[in-house]
């Protein structure tokens, strides 16, 4: 018997500080595919990391829980809230990139209304348009802008209004507006129903620099207190994330990256994997201070942001660099 207590002591005190769970901010959409991936091919069992999935209807919803540690990483768009937060000393920072629009893998898309095919073939043949955006000073509505700007006009040159994205399908069929900007699967889905035609995708005008459409946000004061345990969650996610990098290029592993995104997010339909544009995944989880630079600069500009905040203070890249420095870089093209 006392060996045996004396055995389940010592179990105890050699279990890792990384045996409490670490709750993710999970939106159930394919951005957050590595978290699956990681969870289904055992990379946090690998590190001894239990993980715990807290779903919420946008990443905005998962900000507070993040501010009071509720959950310790969430995936969040950029957006001039973000960069509002950080200004306000907000107890969180970027550890790593997420999703960006690259050539080919360019999610976010104008689609517009069929009968406008012929007559709209530039931005400047959107002016006086009505086009849907999901929120405002997001990045959709900063992609907008930018697209506008390609031919001298700017955001104020087109009406913009706030509708979810399932909405613009309607309001496409009925033409209370004339386009919409969306993310996939939805320019996949109204194409295949003839709704409406992809006009252009972020990276067919935004090449240089690449936009950050989102990036991996860990609490501070997690990062700092178990910092043991975020070397290990993100050398984890990486793995993730190569594996969906993988499958984005049509790679060996697509078919079982499929299958997981299948199970937790809520697109079921395998054949729309096909059909649509996934968005890029750096493998390397670099973030591109040009392109957080650039968004800025546009908010500031078009006064959703107040003053610009210093980019390097929002980043903490020492888990990042601790998983590279663990698993090698790999080629991102």
């Amino acid at each position: 018997m006392r060996r045996l207590l004396l055995a389940a002591l010592a179990g105890l005190l050699a279990a890792p500080a990384s045996a409490q769970p670490v709750k993710i901010g999970d939106l159930g959409i394919l951005a957050d595919a590595p978290f699956y991936i990681a969870i289904e091919k055992g990379y946090f069992r690998q590190e001894n990391i239990e993980v715990s999935l807290e779903r919420f209807q946008s990443a905005a919803q998962a900000t507070a829980p993040l501010s009071t540690n509720q959950v310790q990483v969430v995936g969040g768009g950029v957006s001039a809230s973000l960069y509002n937060a950080f200004a306000r000393d907000w107890p969180v920072r970027i550890a790593m990139a997420r999703t960006r629009d690259w050539p080919g893998y360019s999610s976010d898309t104008l689609v517009l209304r069929n009968d406008l095919k012929s007559s709209v073939t530039s931005a400047r043949d959107l002016k006086g348009k009505v086009i849907g955006i999901n929120a405002p000073a997001s990045v959709l509505h900063f992609m907008l802008g930018r697209l506008m700007e390609t031919d001298g006009l700017t955001i104020n040159d087109v009406q913009t209004i706030n509708m979810a994205w399932p909405n613009m399908a309607p309001g496409i069929e009925t033409k209370a507006i004339d386009g919409g900007l969306v993310v996939e699967p939805f320019a996949a889905q109204f194409a295949a129903k003839n709704i409406s035609f992809p006009f252009m995708r972020a990276a067919d005008f935004m090449k240089s620099p690449p936009p950050e459409v989102s990036v991996m946000l860990y609490r501070k004061t997690w990062m700092d207190r178990s910092p043991d345990q975020a070397k290990a969650f993100t050398l984890a996610y990486l793995k993730g994330a190569r594996d969906y990098f993988d499958a984005m290029k049509g790679g060996p592993k697509r078919a079982e990256v499929v299958e997981i995104c299948i199970k937790y997010t809520g697109l079921k339909d395998k054949t729309t994997y096909d059909k649509m544009q996934w968005s890029y995944m750096d493998p390397n989880g670099e973030i591109s201070f040009d392109g957080l630079r650039d968004q800025q600069d546009w908010y500031v500009k078009h006064n959703f942001v107040a003053s610009k905040t210093n980019l390097e203070r929002m980043v903490d890249r020492r888990f990042l660099d601790y998983a590279l420095d663990k698993l090698g870089r790999v080629d991102d093209k």
